[in-house]
């Protein structure tokens, strides 16, 4: 059974979600952050991303456990309806998380195996000639991401809501 919680005035009001509503709610990845600036439509927010270990009881004592500030960019045409401080919610698509992850781990680890391959294989290059031709491959590959940043940053836009309007999805199973 799915609920959602929105918060008005500190009051928890608690609703059942239509079955769009549920599948908007999972299609987006949201981020609690704070306003850190407002130049014109753009919105700059300083987030806390957390690793997946930072809820861990034993995290005190674990070297792994580990928290960032970001600041995410966003342009929003209702910028002038936010204050610095304010509380927001920072939210992208799931799907732009899923494209972000083949861009940055997934494309550039096929092109570490295939080079490897055929360079030991067809090529018939010792293994520090192949490691170095890694090595700039994947430097070619992230010049390219970096001189498309313009082109990506369409691709990969934020959208932001005051924190009061945010809905949240509890799943009890």
């Amino acid at each position: 059974m799915h609920f959602g919680i929105s918060t008005t005035n500190e009051t928890f009001i608690v609703k059942k979600l239509s079955d769009s509503s549920k599948a908007i709610m999972k299609s987006r990845i949201d981020h609690n952050g704070v306003v850190e600036s407002i130049e014109g439509n753009h919105v700059k927010v300083k987030i806390l991303q957390a690793s997946a270990c930072s809820a861990c009881q034993a995290k005190a004592m674990c070297a792994s456990a580990d928290t960032k500030e970001k600041i995410i960019d966003v342009w929003d045409n209702h910028a002038d309806s936010y204050r610095v401080g304010e509380q927001v919610v920072v939210y992208g698509s799931l799907s732009m998380g899923r494209n972000a992850v083949y861009l940055a781990f997934l494309i550039p680890l096929v092109l570490t195996i295939v080079w490897i391959v055929l360079s030991l294989r067809c090529f018939s290059m010792g293994e520090l000639s192949a490691i170095a031709g890694v090595g700039v491959i994947l430097l070619v590959y992230y010049l390219g991401l970096w001189a498309m940043n313009n082109r990506l940053s369409k691709t990969f836009s934020f959208w932001l809501e005051k924190k009061g309007e945010a809905n949240i999805i509890l799943n009890n199973q």
